[in-house]
């Protein structure tokens, strides 16, 4: 069995409420193409991090 996805298996929405994540959009979901969420050691919710996080740049 294959560990490749299809584009049709994607996750279709992420809820992000992060606005100073570049990817963060306003329908309040992540927009990038794909996430990595981080923690090898989480037990709990608060013990995780999104590893996909960019901050916004201003010019």
């Amino acid at each position: 069995m294959s560990n490749t996805k299809k584009n049709d298996d994607k996750l279709k929405v992420v809820g992000c409420d992060v606005v100073n994540c570049k990817y963060h959009g306003a329908d309040q979901h992540c927009h990038a193409d794909c996430i990595s969420v981080e923690s090898h050691n989480a037990v709990r919710k608060n013990e995780t991090f999104c590893g996909t996080f960019e901050s916004k740049t201003t010019m």
